[in-house]
């Protein structure tokens, strides 16, 4: 450590310059090596989230893409069909969220002929599906790995840190303890589809 002593890391450039002193020795301190565990965990869950709820999302993106080949691209189209005409915009926007990298739709010119009330019922379904399956998923999810990394870096993060710097004021200093992960978290971060109601004929 040099002459550098752990009373004397007491402003932000000496506490830089001792992480930095550390890290070229190969010594990152245990309350960084916490940190990272803790934020490679949380990423990890929501790609793992993300992946399987795009891939849950490829029926309902499908025929999105066939509705798209029959209405040329022209959502307003749906207007219609739809009980409140406005929310052709809401079915546009899964469209473009959910098909931005997708292929151009198919051109068939039997589907441009057909009405759009039956496409629109298959959506319906497949969105059904999609939530059933997807609310299963994460009512399923063992949540208990990623939790108790949560918890432990709470209970010992501050811990850490002022061994490091031999300070808890500055271990304290802007230290907030992160909630849990839930379900219902999950859930407001990768949501079910509500499709707009379709006007009853």
């Amino acid at each position: 450590m040099g002459a550098m002593t752990m009373r004397e890391i007491d402003n932000e450039g000496s506490r830089e310059e001792f992480l930095r002193m550390l890290a070229d020795q190969g010594e990152e301190p245990a309350f960084v090596t916490r940190g990272r565990r803790l934020d490679a965990a949380r990423e990890q869950l929501r790609w793992a989230c993300q992946t399987h709820r795009q891939t849950l999302l490829r029926g309902p993106s499908l025929h999105l893409r066939k509705i798209a080949a029959m209405i040329h691209g022209d959502w307003s189209k749906l207007a219609p069909y739809l009980a409140s005409p406005s929310q052709w915009r809401l079915v546009a926007s899964f469209h473009e969220n959910w098909n931005r990298h997708a292929p151009p739709p198919w051109a068939n010119q039997g589907l441009w002929a057909q009405r759009l009330d039956r496409p629109l019922r298959q959506l319906r379904d497949s969105i059904d599906r999609f939530n059933r399956a997807w609310q299963g998923h994460l009512d399923g999810f063992d949540l208990e790995p990623i939790n108790q990394t949560i918890a432990d870096f709470n209970q010992y993060y501050v811990l850490e840190k002022a061994c490091a710097f031999g300070r808890e004021d500055i271990a304290r200093r802007g230290f907030e303890p992160i909630p849990p992960v839930t379900r219902q978290s999950l859930l407001d971060e990768f949501p079910l589809v509500e499709l707009p109601a379709l006007r009853s004929r």
